[in-house]
Order: structure tokens, then sequence, then C-alpha cells
């Protein structure tokens, strides 16, 4: 894994992001094909919105949930919750980061 950039010094500071391989046979394209598989069993699943009629954001959230949990469960990724602390705020949004 490549070392991470510094953190940005303010609330509103870019955010440097780390460049990620995407490409098919990646790490990246296996646990998105994991977390996915588990997103994919909760949304059909008896909880999941195709038998609860959950609004969209629900939906994303349920999912975005599992497939989290899921990777994180079997020990493929790690929340670096140190650094996520010490950031003064998180962007929302990937409109600036182009993938590899």
């Amino acid at each position: 894994m490549p070392e991470k950039p510094p953190l940005p010094v303010g609330m509103f500071a870019p955010f440097t992001r780390v460049s990620v391989d995407t490409s098919p046979g990646s790490a990246f394209a296996d646990a998105r094909r994991i977390g996915t598989r588990a997103a994919t069993g909760w949304a059909l699943g008896s909880e999941g919105p195709y038998k609860t009629e959950m609004p969209l954001a629900d939906v994303v959230d349920g999912a975005v949930r599992e497939a989290l949990l899921h990777l994180l469960e079997l020990g493929f990724i790690d929340i670096d919750e140190e650094r996520m602390r010490a950031a003064p705020g998180w962007p929302m949004h990937r409109s600036d980061t182009e993938e590899a």
C-alpha cells in the first residue's frame, strides 16, 4: 500500500488521495466483488429493500454498510481510526478524484 499523504491542515483544505488500482484482477476489484456480493445478498434477503420497500437512501446506506462490514469482518480492510479522528473534516464527494 502506498504511503498515506499528510492530512489537510484545515476543515476545507484539499484532501490528497491515495492512488488506487481499479483494474480487473487488482486487489480493489477482488474486494469490490466480495463487498458487492455481500451487499446484493442483503438487498435480496428478508431485511433488504426487495422485501421491505425501503427508500433509496436507506437502500444505499444498507448496501454500503453490509459490504463494508463484511470486508472488515474478513480482515481484508482496516480503518485507520487514528488518522480518521485526526482529520479536521472529511470530503464527502469523489468528483475531484480520477480512477487509475
